[in-house]
């Protein structure tokens, strides 16, 4: 069985459905996304989300249990559970991938433009307003290579668009190439 965790870059828009279980990071933009978990791990998001409770589905999340005792603090909607450890600049997506290779062996990765460009942006910054944002992939790249190193058992796709330059992460770590 194959996982896909579906990011809130611009690239998201090449995802289509897939079979298997489907992680959205935070607030998904897109509204026919159909998925089955929510990863959260920002306050930001809850914060949001006690002014918007219908703009995420009723589903599980996981998130840390900090912000799972926000979310049942504020009544949110969906099951939450506190299981990602709080790790230092970790993304939602990071948290989502550690957490989904220990059960699949095959991870697709979309919406992830960071991985590969320095486009820091996401769809949910109209939601979500961060008036500064550190150079993150400083960070969160080496965060990715121990992940996938961590669980060579495992392949992770990132699906990109056609023509991007790609970083070499891991092994583990392949590009499928799409036209937007």
């Amino acid at each position: 069985m194959e996982a896909h965790l579906v990011g809130n870059g611009k690239s998201q828009s090449l995802y289509v459905w897939h079979r298997g279980t489907v992680v959205a990071c935070n607030i998904p933009k897109k509204k026919d996304l159909k998925y089955d978990i929510i990863s959260i791990i920002d306050a930001k998001v809850i914060n949001y989300l006690k002014q918007h409770p219908n703009d995420i589905r009723p589903v599980q999340i996981w998130c840390t249990p900090q912000i799972e005792k926000q979310a049942r603090a504020a009544q949110l909607p969906g099951v939450w559970h506190g299981i990602y450890e709080h790790r230092h600049r970790f993304n939602s997506g990071h948290h989502a991938v550690q957490h989904l290779a220990k059960q699949y062996k095959k991870i697709h990765l979309w919406g992830m433009d960071s991985m590969y460009s320095t486009d820091l942006t996401s769809l949910m910054d109209d939601k979500i307003v961060r008036p500064q944002r550190p150079d993150l992939n400083k960070e969160w790249r080496p965060h990715w290579t121990k992940i996938f190193e961590q669980n060579k058992e495992c392949d992770f796709i990132v699906h990109v668009p056609n023509n991007v330059k790609v970083i070499d992460y891991a092994k583990n770590c392949f590009y499928r190439y799409h036209t937007p």
